[in-house]
């Protein structure tokens, strides 16, 4: 069971105005490595929005020395590339990571994807809300929220008591069990993580 959780802050609506990225390595569903990186989104991102600024705290003017998404893409490929990726609201963060790529016209990576908003949902329907605070303060997981490494981590954690609770040996059987379909994002497709008709008894 290993797998990639990332996360990704955005300084507007555009996705590409990444400002960070968060990424966290599972071997056997244990956390191996953790680590965050600052971006510096391209000028034609547009100027960051008081809002987004307001959640992360990260102002535009930060990110004036750091590199931009295609200088970092080399560092963070191998954790990414043929992986299982994991991310809380999946639908934001592989959308991020797609317009970027394609921006700096970058060939996509081959991964399967999985979304813990979702899984959270089928697991713990008794909660008043599926946000990755909530579900984190649930399952006592550590959490400094809006931090990407932070939130990166604490959505491979999802993952890692979902994978436990439900006694499944992959992740291909916990979304089978739950009734998850897998997204996979490739080089000519991309397929969104959907909930199945008929989830495995």
């Amino acid at each position: 069971m290993d797998f990639t959780a990332i996360d990704f802050e955005t300084g507007n609506s555009y996705y590409t105005s990444a400002c960070s990225i968060g990424v966290s390595v599972f071997k056997d569903n244990k956390p191996i490595k953790q680590y965050s990186k600052f971006i510096k989104p391209p000028e034609q991102a547009g100027n960051f929005h008081w809002y987004n600024v307001k959640i992360h705290g990260i102002k535009q003017s930060d990110l004036e020395n750091e590199p931009n998404f295609a200088e970092i893409w080399s560092q963070i490929k191998q954790d990414i590339e043929n992986k299982t990726i994991v991310c809380h609201n999946a639908v934001f963060d592989t959308a991020v990571l797609r317009k970027c790529l394609e921006f700096y016209n970058i060939p996509f990576p081959d991964f399967n994807y999985i979304c813990t908003v979702k899984v959270s949902q089928k697991l713990w329907p008794e909660l008043e809300n599926h946000r990755l605070d909530t579900v984190s303060s649930f399952l006592g997981i550590e959490l400094n929220h809006h931090e990407a490494g932070s939130d990166a981590h604490a959505c491979g954690l999802i993952l890692h008591y979902a994978l436990k609770q439900t006694g499944s040996k992959s992740i291909d059987e916990l979304a089978a069990k739950l009734g998850i379909n897998l997204g996979y994002v490739g080089k000519n497709k991309h397929i969104s993580c959907s909930c199945a008709k008929n989830a495995l008894k």
